[in-house]
């Protein structure tokens, strides 16, 4: 038996070698190796308001939706006008939007969107009056909930539509009010917070084919939720935005970011996607976040940072209007974020399936599902791929030596020019695909010799 197993092993290496050497004889071998492309991968990357400035370096634009703009009345229905409007520009320029609902916001539109009817308090900033809900009111709360509900309804399955941040409470729905008073007339209870939060996540979803919801650091401090004693949300998918990085002293261990609460919801939901906002003086205000060493001056690069706290994207609107900052620098400073994708190896398995190694070569997770295709089918979900990590995904493919790969992901209009690219040398980069030369030994040896009699 040993004898026949040798000469089996023989014959099969034979075998082997004059398929590797007579396959495709045209074509060489494929070179799996790291090499950014001329893009950037949806979900990820520096953010604008609403442009038509360099499109091409730009994945996605930015809104606040004022409450009273699509619920004027609490009692009354709604009207999605402005936000559907601001989803077709933004796609016809092949974008996605963030959404994000306010009730206030100094400095933006109108500053104050309560409906007419929401019992309000006024709350003063920088010497002007606004209109801050009466959060402890159960007329204020029925109205919030009708809000979020309606507004999941309307968007979950929008593929236009890149993240929700959560919003409503607080300056700017940052769910914060620069120092208070945090009292229940002018801040949701804890209770009533996890109540939103909830409504959020259900609404939207909680799997990796769902739009991501998101909510500010801030709900983190000692006026949040996050820094209650209820873990109860800790394992639902969602994520988090900080409207401050690049701050000085951000990694600092006595930055109120490294307090067990907030560093606790970093290290449970990085896996999730974070966002959020380069600091506005000196950093967003002119841009400069985008100028190399990309660190506004404080030390901590963007690359460092986006590392460090698993960063997919960041608005920073100013630098897409400053005609003197290229396109070329405002590429190279949005692809330190998010995640990348590149393909390491391929295998054939059997007659009908290959296996393809990807590694995540970028700073964060995909907060979405994506899937691995070729023209048979596609395989996996690289969404919980970590950074510096990879993975074996098995993917249909008939017995062609030279397969073309790509990247499916149900957050994306197939019809979009937005495309997952592949970070590979020798990437179709305009195409979004990959050409790769599949190995067979996996299909010489799939089986052993365990069914040698």
């Amino acid at each position: 038996m040993k004898i026949k197993e040798q000469l089996l092993t023989l014959m099969l290496s034979v075998i082997l070698q004059f398929i590797l050497t007579t396959a495709d004889a045209n074509e060489g071998p494929t070179v799996l190796a790291f090499e950014d492309h001329g893009y950037v991968n949806p979900f990820t990357g520096g953010v604008a308001w609403e442009t038509s400035n360099h499109a091409d370096v730009l994945s996605m634009e930015w809104a606040f939706i004022g409450l009273s703009e699509v619920l004027p009345l609490c009692s009354g229905g709604f009207d999605w006008t402005s936000v559907d409007d601001f989803l077709a520009t933004v796609d016809a320029r092949g974008h996605q939007g963030i959404l994000r609902p306010i009730v206030f916001g100094p400095g933006y539109g109108d500053e104050n969107y309560a409906p007419s009817d929401l019992l309000v308090n006024a709350f003063v900033y920088e010497s002007t009056t606004f209109d801050n809900p009466a959060w402890n009111e159960a007329s204020v709360q029925s109205c919030i909930l009708k809000f979020i509900d309606a507004f999941a309804l309307q968007y979950k399955n929008d593929q236009r539509v890149a993240y929700i941040q959560m919003g409503l409470v607080g300056l700017w729905g940052e769910h914060h009010l620069d120092g208070g008073p945090y009292n229940l007339a002018n801040f949701p209870s804890f209770a009533f917070q996890k109540t939103m939060i909830n409504h959020f996540i259900d609404g939207f979803g909680h799997f990796s084919t769902d739009l991501l919801t998101a909510l500010s650091l801030d709900s983190a401090q000692d006026h949040g939720f996050f820094s209650s004693a209820d873990t109860s949300l800790d394992n639902l998918r969602f994520g988090f935005f900080d409207d401050s990085l690049l701050t000085a002293n951000h990694a600092a261990g006595d930055n109120w970011r490294q307090d067990v609460a907030p560093a606790a919801q970093l290290a449970l939901h990085r896996q999730h996607g974070w966002g959020g906002e380069a600091y506005w003086s000196g950093c967003n205000s002119n841009g400069s976040w985008t100028t190399p060493p990309n660190d506004c001056g404080n030390g901590e690069t963007l690359s460092d940072q986006a590392e460090r706290i698993g960063l997919n994207y960041m608005l920073g609107s100013p630098a897409f209007d400053d005609n003197s900052i290229s396109s070329a620098t405002l590429l190279a400073a949005s692809q330190m974020m998010g995640y990348k994708f590149t393909a390491t190896a391929a295998t054939r398995l059997d007659a009908n399936t290959i296996h393809v190694t990807v590694e995540n070569t970028g700073a964060a997770f995909c907060p979405y599902m994506v899937e691995v295709c070729t023209i048979e089918g596609c395989g996996g979900d690289l969404s919980t791929l970590s950074p510096g990590s990879s993975r074996v995904v098995a993917v249909p493919a008939l017995a062609a030596t030279s397969q073309v790969l790509y990247f499916n992901s149900p957050r994306l209009n197939p019809n979009s020019s937005q495309k997952i690219r592949w970070s590979n040398v020798g990437a179709d980069d305009e195409a979004a695909t990959l050409t790769v030369t599949v190995d067979a030994a996996g299909l010489i040896f799939a089986d052993g010799f365990e069914s040698i009699p």
